[in-house]
């Protein structure tokens, strides 16, 4: 469960907001100074909730980063056989970028276990950003010309892969900034947990359904607090 607003002091400590200079930066505590008005106590309570509404995302964000890759994983496997990722034509579909991911985690592994991964360990170990970058335009042909409806059922009539690799895009974005600890005080977050709900729907609506029923990136998107 999120951080709790309800048990934050009113008014912030003044030897707190001098230990920030040191421990949170002048910069990043300037950030939440300016969204609060210079109200240095509302400001508190910003970087709190900004806390909050991160770790809110995190169920989300875990939901739909498996099931993406899930899916395409099982496409690439209806392509190129259960272990596609040693697959020497998937590596040059791939091109050399995402191959050379793909070698290092071979690597890492190895280096870890001393023995060689498997594909679904492989799958485990790649980052949303692999799996985004497999949405984009230069694989629609050798990817989702044949598998779109496989991975993305529901996809409305008038939706398309453009679609799904925009929505993607937007998911990458929200997770790397959680992530990187940066600030989302400035985002629409409603779109950003929209952009997931639309994800999930277009793979499978029942895990959506799942996973809304468990979130709490509404609620605490509603305790934001005001000047």
């Amino acid at each position: 469960m999120p951080i709790r607003q309800d048990n934050i002091n009113n008014r912030i400590d003044t030897n707190l907001i001098n230990v920030f200079q040191r421990t949170i930066s002048p910069e990043r505590w300037r950030t939440y100074k300016l969204s609060a008005g210079f109200h240095e106590d509302t400001a508190h309570r910003l970087y709190i909730w900004n806390a909050a509404i991160g770790q809110s995302f995190h169920f989300p964000l875990q939901t739909v980063e498996v099931a993406l890759r899930n899916v395409i994983h099982e496409s690439l496997k209806q392509i190129y056989g259960e272990d596609w990722s040693v697959d020497a034509g998937c590596r040059q579909m791939l091109g050399v970028k995402l191959k050379d991911i793909i070698i290092k985690s071979e690597r890492r592994h190895r280096n870890r276990y001393n023995t060689a991964a498997n594909t679904p360990q492989i799958v485990a170990s790649l980052s949303l950003g692999f799996w985004v970058s497999l949405l984009r335009q230069s694989y629609h042909g050798p990817i989702w010309n044949n598998q779109i409806h496989h991975a993305f059922p529901n996809l409305s009539h008038n939706e398309t892969m453009v679609d799904v690799s925009n929505i993607g895009t937007v998911i990458q974005d929200l997770r790397n900034r959680i992530f990187h600890q940066e600030p989302l005080i400035g985002h629409n977050l409603s779109l950003d947990y929209a952009a997931i709900l639309k994800m999930l729907g277009w793979i499978c609506p029942s895990t959506r359904d799942w996973m809304r029923s468990y979130s709490f990136v509404p609620n605490v998107i509603r305790e934001r607090p005001k000047r």
